[in-house]
């Protein structure tokens, strides 16, 4: 029962992701110091890549090895490193739409049973393999989708930059507001 709800909340994980596509973006973006993230942001999507992996690489070995050990290792490395960047997002995007503030505690939740339950599961020999495999793929392909989102946010993040900085501190910004202006014809 334990494996069976283990191997669920990968799958859980992937579909959140999938529908969402950003967690574990916003998870690193938040967890990296700002002046490391500014010159290492392009790495982002290859950190992404590198948590999907960890935890396919997690459920696999549990799964389909018989050497479970270095997966429930790596298991609790990736339900870790969720648990940690979803608490770090959690105060950091307080005035945000509570959607993102329940879908990061979902994300949490998720996290902390799955790293309880790792803890108290050996193998996952009692579930069935077209499960681990579905939870695999969709945890994988959630993965893949999240590399190719995330740099497309990153590339956004250094046009900001480099907006930014072509701006002087000392510049004066003016900004027109529309004026109501009735329509050529006179009707107005």
């Amino acid at each position: 029962m334990r494996g069976l709800l283990l191997t669920s909340i990968y799958l859980v994980q992937g579909v959140l992701n999938l529908v969402f596509y950003g967690i574990p973006l916003v998870m690193f973006s938040v967890l990296l110091p700002q002046w490391v993230f500014r010159e290492v942001a392009w790495l982002l999507p290859f950190l992404v890549l590198l948590y999907f992996a960890i935890g396919a690489f997690s459920l696999y070995s549990m799964g389909f090895t018989p050497r479970p050990g270095r997966g429930r290792v790596l298991g609790v490395v990736y339900f870790s490193v969720g648990l940690i960047g979803s608490l770090a997002v959690f105060p950091e995007f307080a005035d945000e739409t509570p959607l993102l503030r329940v879908l990061f505690v979902v994300w949490a939740l998720l996290s902390l049973l799955g790293i309880f339950l790792l803890l108290r599961t050996e193998n996952l020999e009692d579930v069935s393999p077209l499960l681990i495999v579905s939870a695999l793929l969709i945890l994988l392909f959630s993965g893949a989708v999240s590399f190719l989102t995330a740099q497309w946010i990153v590339e956004d993040y250094y046009a900001h930059i480099h907006m930014n900085e072509s701006v002087p501190e000392n510049a004066t910004v003016i900004v027109a507001y529309p004026e109501n202006v009735s329509p050529p014809n006179g009707t107005g």
